[in-house]
């Protein structure tokens, strides 16, 4: 043995220690971290949904990278005593502020068991059980929203991402030359201006992916929208019709299944009539709505955006999973790998036959194993069990919208879409600047008196609403009760101490 191969044996005899853990280990440490996860879980009737102690975050997550270890017990501690009272709870009933449901304890174990794996689903040499589950999964998903057996998928982390997907695909099948070749100026450098129609109540994600696509911000038209705050269909043929005069060149529609702000569902039948005559690729962004098409109270237009050349929908929505867990759908195979393949000859393999490399279906290479929570959850719970939880979570907003035209105080501000509540607090004798100030002010109360969480929408006539979404399955009938309530009484004392007695 030469004395270099002696010197290099002798320096890796003894590895760094602390990074592995033995099985006692692992379930010591398991089961104090599982203690904390529960109290996290549980005992809501003790516990705000608010943070306890926002505004102690920044002073207590400062200091130096320690040079030597802290025990796993000592780490714990500061999540049950720092991070749990700084964080908010939208597992909590009364958590109806954004569109982040509840986590399924079933879905928040897949993602211990997903972090455990630690696979990399790009390649199937590397992760083939956990492809298969996605592409299971995403049949079972696609099935639930009647879309064919043939339509492919891919999870991502979310409805942005999931609509940004769809926006590449949508460009690359309706422009009329290689864009992945050429870009958008297109083989001559001249192309016309691409053009894709959006409600004004669109969420910017889809602004933002004509952006990064090179397609520009003034790619997505906006159509302005009715009193129910649904896309209108006479403006939206009106626009192609001027585009198509001016040289521009149409090439979708993105219809919207449950606007962020209020709920609205576009007239989906009618947009897909309109996509299929003019030949325009339809989007529907279910992202918060699609999977209401399970519900019994069902709006029946939701149910057509079966027919939509692709659909974006959020598992970590109204299927209750953990964060992330977003979905595209696409109705035609192979247009996914279209717009995304690349083959790099060191991820190149065999003849893969039935096998799926995940990666040519996306920008991501690497990427978690997102599925597994869902696959999990959709078995432990059912189609009817969601179909169920989800109609339920529909008619405790229309028990909400009920409560609040008949509290005095209060009005409706927009027409109930799905889950989504809007009102506002008007006590009598408030007026203009006030009022409207009024309305945050609300919200925030209902926050730092740690009643509930919700958050604002923005009305067609530019005032302020507070606004409730549900899709949390741990709310019930005297939660929605309460909020109401309590904005009601918060208005008439906010009003008495701007010197007025409402009645």
């Amino acid at each position: 043995m030469s004395d270099r191969l002696a010197e290099l044996r002798r320096s890796v005899e003894q590895a760094p220690s602390g990074f592995d853990w033995d099985a006692a280990t692992w379930r010591e440490a398991g089961s104090r971290l599982l203690d904390v996860v529960v109290k996290a879980s549980t005992e809501w009737e003790s516990r705000r949904p608010s943070p306890e102690r926002p505004d102690d975050a920044l002073d207590l997550f400062q200091g130096p990278l320690p040079d030597s270890p802290v025990s796993f017990e000592a780490l714990v501690d500061r999540i049950e005593r720092e991070l749990i009272p700084t964080s908010a709870y939208n597992g909590h009933p009364r958590w109806l502020a954004y569109i982040t449901a509840s986590p399924a304890p079933v879905s928040v174990l897949g993602s211990l068991a997903e972090a455990a794996l630690n696979q990399n689903t790009a390649l199937w040499r590397i992760a083939p059980g956990a492809t298969a589950i996605e592409v299971q999964t995403l049949g079972w998903i696609a099935g639930m929203l009647g879309l064919p057996e043939t339509a492919e998928g891919i999870f991502v982390s979310g409805g942005q991402m999931a609509n940004m997907v769809a926006h590449a695909v949508m460009r690359d099948a309706k422009v009329p030359w290689d864009v992945r070749r050429f870009g958008m100026r297109g083989p001559e450098g001249s192309a016309p201006q691409v053009r894709i129609y959006a409600s004004s109540e669109l969420h910017y994600c889809h602004e933002q992916a004509a952006e990064i696509l090179g397609m520009g911000r003034e790619a997505v038209r906006n159509v302005p929208v009715d009193e129910r705050y649904r896309m209108r269909l006479d403006s939206l043929t009106q626009m192609i019709a001027e585009d198509r005069a001016r040289g521009d060149l149409p090439i979708a529609i993105v219809g919207t299944a449950g606007t962020v702000g209020t709920g609205a569902i576009d007239p989906i039948p009618e947009l897909v009539e309109v996509a299929r005559r003019e030949q325009l690729w339809l989007h529907v962004d279910g992202a918060y709505g699609a999977f209401a098409a399970l519900a019994e109270s069902c709006p029946p237009e939701l149910r057509a955006l079966a027919e939509a050349d692709s659909v974006a929908c959020d598992p970590h929505k109204w299927l209750y999973a953990a964060i992330d867990a977003g979905v595209v759908l696409v109705r035609e195979p192979g247009r996914l790998e279209h717009s995304f393949a690349f083959h790099a000859s060191y991820l190149e393999t065999a003849d893969r036959g039935a096998r799926v490399d995940l990666l040519e279906r996306s920008p991501e290479n690497t990427r978690p194993q997102r599925a597994l929570k869902v696959w999990l959850s959709l078995q432990a719970i059912g189609r009817d069990g969601y179909a169920a939880m989800i109609d339920y979570n529909i008619r405790l907003a229309a028990l909400m919208e009920e409560l609040v035209l008949t509290t005095p105080g209060l009005t409706l501000a927009a027409p109930r879409g799905l889950s989504i509540v809007c009102w506002r607090v008007e006590p009598e004798g408030l007026h203009g600047e006030e009022l409207e100030q009024l309305q945050s002010d609300v919200i925030e109360a209902l926050e730092d008196r740690g009643i509930a969480m919700i958050s604002n929408a923005q009305l067609r006539d530019g005032r302020a609403a507070l606004r409730a979404c549900i899709t949390n399955f741990r709310t019930r009938p005297q939660d929605v009760e309460a909020i109401v309530q309590a904005s009601a009484e918060i208005g008439a004392e906010f009003a008495r101490s701007s010197g007025l007695d409402p009645a």
